[in-house]
């Protein structure tokens, strides 16, 4: 939800909302898979830290991913993280091992 509302602030500070929602969810999603040993989690994890770099990359100037950057980054978030978490369950199963 603060994803979604920090598309109503500046760039700057819409990365900085975003670089610690995704921060704090792929830590989360990181610490469940150690907990949990959901097969999702281990995926999510990284792909959400992953975008939290992109984000950071692109309020950088760093990564040139033109004038509809940020509809490209919250559009990847939301259906990688979906896909990764709906695919990764249906090739692996649910739980991988210890």
């Amino acid at each position: 939800m603060a994803m979604l509302a920090a598309v109503l602030l500046e760039p700057v500070l819409r990365a900085v909302v975003w670089t610690a929602m995704l921060a704090w969810m792929g830590v989360a999603c990181l610490l469940n898979a150690r907990r949990c040993g959901r097969i999702h989690c281990r995926v999510t994890g990284p792909y959400l830290l992953a975008m939290a770099g992109l984000v950071v990359a692109y309020a950088l100037g760093v990564a040139p991913l033109g004038p509809h950057g940020w509809s490209l980054l919250g559009g990847a978030t939301v259906i990688g993280f979906a896909g990764l978490w709906w695919g990764s369950e249906r090739l692996w199963g649910k739980f991988g091992r210890p």
